[in-house]
């Protein structure tokens, strides 16, 4: 049985795509992550931006570095590629950067998109738990007091 593009189940008939899923120390954004995914197959895309925020548990924030492992890359492209299998017919994108960062900045982009929302919310859910939890990347947090805190992004 061939499927159409005009079939309501063509998405869910194509396996789940990794368009773009990299760590990198420049600058990344949800348009890019966005643009990489859409497709005139696609009737959603989600996307989920992780900002730098002003604060943490009470303590005022004025900039972070993140650090990644050597595995980092390999590891997030593995991640896409799971939740890409998990989710047919979405085509996914997901940006980590490293480096240093300021209140503002965006350190986290993932964009999917598929043919109905309920499936693109999904996946990006999953993909942002997913990164978070096993993509090998930790974070000096600079506070508005001087001091500092290393936290672990995984887990």
């Amino acid at each position: 049985m061939t499927v159409e593009p005009s079939d309501p189940n063509f998405g869910e008939s194509i396996p789940g795509q990794v368009i773009l899923a990299a760590v990198t120390d420049e600058s990344i954004s949800v348009e890019a992550c966005s643009a990489a995914v859409e497709s005139a197959h696609s009737g959603a895309v989600v996307t989920f931006a992780g900002v730098v925020r002003d604060h943490d548990e009470g303590k005022g924030v004025s900039w972070l570095h993140y650090t990644s492992h050597p595995t980092a890359d390999a590891i997030a492209k593995q991640v896409a590629t799971e939740v890409a299998d998990a989710h047919p017919g979405t085509r996914i994108a997901v940006l980590h950067r490293i480096g240093d960062l300021t209140v503002g900045d965006v350190a986290l982009v993932c964009a999917v998109a598929s043919a109905h929302r309920a499936e693109a919310f999904a996946a990006c859910a999953s993909l942002v738990d997913e990164i978070k939890a096993r993509v090998p990347i930790w974070k000096e947090q600079g506070f508005t007091d001087g001091s500092t805190e290393w936290v672990a992004s995984l887990g």
